[in-house]
């Protein structure tokens, strides 16, 4: 990692999921910025069904430790495994709660050979909707919209509804995939981007200088 942040002088962005707080500090000062460390729900009782044996306090633990050593922090919510609108919405009071700097929202995929690939997959309105419903909740944080999920086609009704970070942007001819969806076409994805950049400048989008 080190050698990664040297290389490109950019931010680092860890996520080794649940680790003590002596680990994120070697991470820290291996320049590591920000720990990412998703909960996904906030509701417990759906939490224990969906993280078999992973305790819910010793994961949000583990975001405070992070916040507490100067890490940037992300948490993140998953739709479509079965929650309600009340959980839902529990997870975003929790999220803006914490003292994380970006949060975000993920639809579910189901994938084959998985204990949930039986599920239905959820439509965006739910995304869009929490992405709105976060922005109004939590104006002053990082909202991503990732390019791995839609491809270019879906930042902009991401970005329409608050967000305001676009990642997953894969650099071409590299060989990498995306996270969301592995077998996305990331290098065509990401060949209109200095367009799609240039028309949401014309819409009164700017480039954070951080």
């Amino acid at each position: 990692m080190t050698a990664v942040k040297t290389a490109t002088g950019l931010p680092v962005m860890v996520s080794p999921g649940v680790v003590a707080r002596g680990v994120l500090a070697a991470l820290r000062d291996a320049g590591a910025e920000w720990y990412a460390c998703y909960q996904e729900i906030h509701d417990r009782e759906l939490y224990v069904r969906l993280r078999a044996g992973q305790d819910f306090d010793e994961r949000a633990q583990a975001r405070l430790d992070a916040a507490a050593l100067g890490m940037l922090v992300e948490d993140g919510m998953l739709l479509g495994v079965g929650e309600t609108v009340a959980a839902r919405a529990l997870t975003v009071a929790g999220m803006r709660d914490e003292p994380v700097d970006q949060v975000r929202v993920m639809t579910f995929v189901p994938q084959r050979g998985t204990p949930l690939a039986h599920l239905a997959p959820a439509g965006r309105l739910g995304e869009l909707v929490a992405i709105a419903t976060m922005r109004l909740a939590m104006p002053d944080r990082l909202i991503p919209a990732s390019l791995d999920v839609d491809g270019i086609a879906g930042l902009e009704p991401r970005i329409a509804a608050g967000a305001n970070v676009v990642t997953s942007i894969v650099p071409p001819d590299t060989g990498l995939a995306g996270v969301s969806q592995s077998e996305l076409d990331i290098d065509e994805a990401c060949a209109p981007l200095p367009r799609f950049a240039a028309r949401l400048r014309r819409r009164g989008a700017r480039r954070h200088p951080g």
